[in-house]
């Protein structure tokens, strides 16, 4: 079975926005973290199923390259690692949501 994997984008949320949004959407608790490589704080969160959510800024390394550039716009990213096509639909239902790319491997 191949592995899903999808990014969303917000432009106008935070981090704890979009948590929020996906917690209540998902019926999941996304804890905070604290990642320098992931440009400070960030939420994580890890089902039974193995489906993993992230949300996380969209920061620029030292020398101003965004951690996904060609999703500069948007400075808000939702990772949806080993996901599924009911996950996606649920998230790309929330408010605010890009669906930027959707990968199966």
């Amino acid at each position: 079975m191949a592995s899903r994997f999808t990014v969303f984008g917000a432009s106008d949320c935070t981090c704890s926005d979009v948590a929020a949004s996906l917690g209540e959407a998902l019926q999941i608790n996304l804890s905070e973290r604290e990642s320098s490589f992931k440009g400070g704080k960030y939420y994580f969160t890890r089902g039974p199923d193995g489906v993993e959510i992230s949300v996380e800024r969209n920061v620029r390394d030292e020398e101003g390259v965004y951690s996904e550039p060609e999703f500069s716009k948007y400075k808000i990213l939702v990772y949806v690692n080993y996901g599924r096509v009911d996950v996606d639909e649920a998230v790309a239902a929330i408010s605010g949501l890009h669906l930027l790319r959707t990968e199966n491997i």
